[in-house]
């Protein structure tokens, strides 16, 4: 892996935190409560897309607010400028910017900064995750009394949601539910949550679980390669292999991965 594009990487994550800490207090959402969007997104995306087009041109893009940009290229950064931007609008700590690298479409990078946190999680494949230049590791708790979970199923199949609700809530004490679908719910600390947030809170472990239905690849390409570095695994609702492009995640250490398929995939 070129060292080059994990820091240029680096750089265009904090460049963008930056801009986002610049304005929160003062945002307010344009879109609706279930997909909400601000300017900031955008100007996010932009600023990371100016830094790394400048020291890559040749490179493809997917982002969360403009879409695909030269899909021939080898390389394909896919960039979520504000992931949990019903945080950043709330002003809570676990707001994200996410950027990966695909390499002839596998994983080789992945960058989370939570700006008001002042963290930055960092893998590169086969080499390990990162916060802030130390190495970390996901728990290895797997007492389903005892793990912390996050959870959410997005609105659009309530009854099989309902289900995994069910079955999550029965079986897991410190299930933290953010309940997309009522307006009403909203958990302390992860608020409506951040998918790339939640995958370094696994990989350093801060949570033992997750599990994430109808992702999109902006949201899950960075963490989901920092945690699989820090040791997680992760299958979808059919107990197959993941695919940033599918959408559904359960992910945990190997040995709280199988009691959660227990609970979830029979």
């Amino acid at each position: 892996m070129n060292e080059k594009f994990l820091s240029v990487a680096k750089f265009a994550a904090m460049e963008a935190g930056k801009l986002l800490m610049s304005n929160i207090g003062f945002v307010k959402s344009e879109s609706d409560f279930i997909n909400p969007t601000t300017k900031q997104d955008g100007d996010s995306e932009l600023l990371i897309i100016k830094i790394l087009e400048k020291e890559f041109p040749d490179h493809g893009f997917l982002g969360e607010e403009f879409g695909k940009k030269n899909e021939s290229s080898r390389y394909r950064w896919i960039i979520d400028p504000i992931d949990g931007t019903n945080n950043y609008v709330s002003g809570r700590d676990t707001f994200s910017v996410s950027i990966a690298l695909e390499k002839d479409g596998e994983l080789v990078l992945g960058v989370v900064f939570l700006p008001k946190r002042n963290e930055l999680f960092y893998a590169v494949l086969g080499g390990g995750s990162f916060m802030n230049g130390e190495n970390i590791e996901v728990g290895d708790k797997e007492d389903l009394d005892e793990v912390v979970v996050t959870y959410s199923a997005y609105p659009g199949n309530e009854k099989e949601n309902a289900v995994l609700n069910k079955r999550l809530s029965e079986s897991i004490v410190n299930l933290k539910d953010f309940g997309f679908a009522n307006v009403n719910k909203v958990d302390p600390v992860f608020g409506r949550g951040s998918m790339a947030a939640e995958f370094c809170y696994l990989a350093c472990g801060r949570i033992d679980g997750i599990v994430r239905l109808k992702q999109k690849p902006w949201d899950v390409a960075a963490g989901s390669l920092i945690a699989r570095e820090a040791g997680a695994e992760m299958n979808d609702l059919n107990l197959g292999v993941v695919s940033i492009y599918e959408g559904d995640y359960i992910s945990a250490n190997r040995s709280l991965l199988k009691k959660l398929n227990g609970v979830l995939c029979n």
